[in-house]
Order: C-alpha cells, then structure tokens, then sequence
C-alpha cells in the first residue's frame, strides 16, 4: 500500500451546503489560515521524513482532501498543486490526488489536471438516484457523475468513487441500483461512507424534529456487505468503508451508525456468512477446521468474538475450530472437513 500524505482544504470550493454537511466535524479543520502553504510544505516534510525511517520504497501521493478543490478559481489550483512540484521533480512523490465534485469537472479541467501532474480524483458521487441527490441538497445529478468520470478517464486519470449510505429518501433498491450503476462505470477505486449527523448541519435540524431517522449500525453494516461483495465481485478496490475516527468528529456526532472500526465489521459479518455456508453443508460426525493468517484472527473472530458466539448459538461449537498459520496471506483462508 502506497503512502498518501493527506492536505486538508476542508468546504474550500464547495459551492453548496450539503444536508449532510459540516466539513469541520469531519476533518477537525476549519478554513484555512493565510500561511496554509508554509503549513501545507511542512506537512510534506514531516511525512516523509517519517517515512524515509522505515526505508520503505512505494508509492508516494499528496492528497488534498476536504474541498472541492476544481471548484476553486485556477488560480488558486494552480498555487495548491505548485506547492507538490518541486516534491515530483526530485522523486520523493509521485503524484497528486485530490477530491471534488462531480459538476466541477470538464474536458479544460481534466487538462489542466494532467498538465499539473495530478494522477487521481475522486468525486464526491453520493448517490446514483436524482430523488436522494435532491433531498441531499447535493446541487448536482447523476448525470453529472457518468459524464465527470467519462471525462476523467478520457484524460487518463484515474478516478475514484465516493458513495453513501442512508442518505434521505434512499432505499435499499435504490442504494443497490446505485452500485450496479458505479459499477458499469468502471471507477478505479471506491469508498463508502454510512451517513451520520453531526452538530451545525441541515441534517441535525431534520433530526432533531423527528424528520430524518439516520439507519442502524445493524442496517449500516449490511448496506456495507453488499457493497463489499458487489464490488469485491466486480474486481473493483475499496479504499475505505466507514469515517476516519477522530475526537474531533466523535465530539461533533449527534446520531448515526458510526463505528471508529467499520470497514473491520463488514469484514467480520463477510467471515461469518462464509463460515456458516460451510458448517451448513458438514455431514453427520464431520468437523470444520479453517487456517488463517494470525493478522485475520480479530475479525474473523470479530468483534467481540461475536462471529464465535454466533457460531455458539447455532449448535456448531464444538465443530468448528481456528488454526493460525504465520505464513498465509492476510486475506485468505483454507477450510478442511475433518473426522469428528
């Protein structure tokens, strides 16, 4: 895995207020300060300074993260990305991603990326369904997230996909039609975000009002299985399911399923479905055994040894067992039926 050294312009370029939306709560940055390239070039340094300690050699990226960064004016762009030349030419990084939205792109934009050596986008897609894009106030449609991304991959960017899950107005059917639809589109990358409401936005106002209910923990996680198994099927990578935990969002949340350990209990509940398709098919007298890497064992137990216990209550206690195997890859696993 690469390492991505993250620069906040948190709502810098955002056009719109999201429903949902209170970029403070969730990066713990306010707007910037006037000296943000002496703050963003020590950023830099100190990042790889912490990386040529461990002498590894992979991949290197300056993220900017918060904004819509091809919303602000080009001049402004073009002083940001300025800041992460001199860092190319001398090879300690390799290139640039950044976040924006999806109406903020154009075959002059996507240029002027490229010209400025930015590799990846990622675009804040949300949702693939109008009515949800409406409710969400997001400002644009889903048409506008097919012709950015057919945009970006015409330049030869790679693109990346943010979606959400449990956004007003969305069903399962539309969330699932959604993925189907991401899908078609090939993106190069994915993330999913479960939506929570957090103190200063339009979203905590419906809340508290009894006009938006936020989906369970429960419900949050099984929208997150979906999407894993869709997109694991579609070869498709996911870099991150779940907010990045922070004290600063933790004191800032009002209601939602947030989880500083989500990515982890969508993983956990993929184990268990597998694990249970297995003992269900076990003969009379047989035993399942299942080799792990020692990485795995958290969530395969998950959390809480809840998959163990759920095991427990399905009567396969003393037929089901764990064997750690430091040589395998984190990831993978081999069962074999034994005799009891």
């Amino acid at each position: 895995m690469g390492l991505v050294i993250p620069l906040f312009i948190p709502h810098r370029g955002c056009p719109h207020q999201c429903l949902f939306c209170n970029q403070e709560s969730i990066t713990g940055c306010a707007e910037p300060k006037a000296d943000y390239g002496e703050e963003a070039i020590a950023t830099i340094e100190e990042w790889l300074a912490r990386e040529s300690l461990h002498g590894e050699l992979r991949e290197r990226e300056v993220a900017f993260y918060g904004g819509s960064f091809t919303c602000l004016p080009e001049e402004e762009q073009a002083r940001l990305l300025a800041l992460v030349q001199p860092y190319i030419d001398r090879g300690l990084v390799d290139g640039i991603r950044l976040s924006t939205r999806p109406d903020c792109i154009s075959k002059d934009i996507a240029e002027f990326l490229v010209a400025h050596r930015v590799k990846k986008v990622e675009l804040g897609v949300q949702s693939m369904d109008d009515g949800v894009l409406r409710a969400a106030k997001r400002g644009h449609s889903a048409l506008d997230c097919r012709r950015a991304i057919a945009i970006l991959q015409a330049a030869g960017l790679q693109v990346g996909v943010q979606l959400m899950a449990g956004l007003p107005r969305e069903t399962t059917a539309i969330f699932l039609r959604g993925l189907d639809e991401i899908i078609g589109l090939r993106p190069d990358f994915v993330r999913l975000y479960p939506v929570v409401v957090v103190r200063h936005s339009e979203l905590e106002d419906l809340y508290l009002k009894g006009r938006y209910q936020p989906i369970s923990l429960a419900k949050a996680v099984a929208f997150g299985h979906l999407f894993r198994v869709r997109m694991d099927r579609a070869d498709i990578p996911i870099i991150r399911m779940g907010l990045q935990p922070s004290k600063d969002l933790e004191q800032m949340l009002v209601a939602g399923p947030y989880h500083p350990a989500f990515g982890e209990l969508v993983g956990s509940r993929l184990w268990l479905k597998e694990i249970r398709h297995r003992l269900r098919d076990l003969q009379e007298g047989e035993n399942l055994l299942m080799t792990i890497s020692h990485r795995d064992l958290s969530v395969a137990q998950g959390m809480k040894k809840y998959n163990i216990r759920r095991i427990q209550a399905l009567g396969y206690g003393d037929r089901f067992s764990i064997q750690l195997d430091v040589q395998m890859t984190r990831g993978t696993r081999k069962f074999s039926v034994e005799k009891g």
